[in-house]
């Protein structure tokens, strides 16, 4: 197991003490009740980390996309579904700032709703909330295929978004996938082993790397045996 799954593995074991500190409905009611949270500061790393590393959090660090890969890939569904990250997206983020730019931050409270214990997993309520949570991602992935959630629904997939594109716009040095097609045979392990379901040998093939959706995983780099990927940091 390498590192990478090493940390998204152990990410997935703490989310018993940790799910509140993700969760997307307790950073919106913080901000209607315009209370600055941990919350809010952990959704600011995600924006901040995507600016100079992209997608890494997703691979590394979210809880859910551990959970994801801990669920064999048996579904023989393989047609695209319809992107909802935007919408979930938008709508999430609008909750978000919406309260915050009419009103702002009346005050400061970092272990928001979790004061008592600091532990998300507390009491059977809280374990219920957690299947709640877990079950559908579950049967999701299960039906639908390997991070389907990622791929297709994840709210929290536009700080990601939002901090590409600002790291693009600025023109500051990123953490990239780079390549050689050179050297490509076009065995398609890449694209076989990529866990947000993307073309890897037709990207490199067409010189055209999908920035936005991947999350550095480097699954396709372990797969080339041809050596042509690689992940390196350098100017944009």
């Amino acid at each position: 197991m390498n590192l990478r799954k090493k940390i998204s593995f152990l990410s997935f074991i703490l989310l018993p003490i940790t799910l509140n500190y993700f969760a997307p409905v307790l950073i919106v009611q913080g901000s209607f009740e315009r209370t600055f949270t941990i919350m809010h500061i952990i959704y600011g790393l995600m924006f901040l980390i995507a600016i100079l590393f992209g997608g890494i959090w997703c691979s590394y660090i979210c809880p859910f996309g551990a959970l994801q890969e801990l669920i064999p890939d048996t579904t023989r569904l393989k047609r695209k579904l319809p992107n909802l990250k935007w919408l979930t997206g938008g709508i999430f983020l609008a909750l978000i700032c919406a309260p915050l730019i009419v009103k702002g931050f009346q005050e400061t409270s970092l272990f928001y709703h979790m004061v008592d214990t600091k532990v998300s997993v507390s009491s059977f309520r809280d374990l219920v909330r957690y299947y709640m949570i877990t079950i559908p991602i579950i049967l999701i992935t299960l039906v639908l295929g390997k991070r389907t959630w990622c791929r297709y629904i994840c709210p929290m997939y536009i700080f990601n978004y939002l901090g590409i594109k600002i790291g693009s716009f600025l023109k500051l040095p990123s953490f990239k996938i780079a390549y050689k097609s050179e050297k490509c045979t076009h065995c398609k392990s890449c694209t076989k082993s990529c866990l947000m379901g993307l073309d890897v040998e037709e990207m490199v093939k067409n010189n055209k790397w999908d920035m936005n959706e991947c999350i550095k995983c480097g699954e396709c780099i372990n797969a080339c045996k041809n050596k042509v990927l690689n992940m390196e940091f350098h100017n944009r």
